[in-house]
C-alpha cells in the first residue's frame, strides 16, 4: 500500500509541475505575452487633414491640398477594404 502511495504522489508531484510549466489555457497564453503595440495614428493628426482645416477656415482652399487629402482618404479606405 506504501508504494502505491509514493506512486501517487509522485504521479501528481509531476502533474503540478508540469501544470506550472504550460500556461493553463489560451487566455493565460495570451495574458503572460508581452504587450501589443500599433504604428497607427489618427487621420485627423495628418499634415493633409491640418492643411485641409485651414484652408477651409481662411475660404480659400487649394486643388492641390483637396487632391493630397483625397489622396490620404484613398490610402485609408484601400487599406481597410483588403
Amino acid at each position: 500500500m506504501s508504494e502505491l502511495e509514493q506512486l501517487l504522489t509522485n504521479v501528481q508531484t509531476l502533474l503540478d509541475a508540469n501544470a506550472k510549466a504550460q500556461p493553463g489555457d489560451a487566455i493565460g497564453t495570451e495574458l503572460s505575452r508581452p504587450a501589443r503595440t500599433t504604428a497607427v495614428v489618427s487621420l485627423q493628426d495628418a499634415p493633409e487633414v491640418e492643411a485641409f482645416r485651414n484652408e477651409l477656415i481662411d475660404g480659400l482652399i487649394r486643388v492641390d491640398t483637396v487632391n493630397q487629402l483625397l489622396r490620404l482618404v484613398n490610402d485609408a479606405m484601400t487599406r481597410l477594404m483588403v
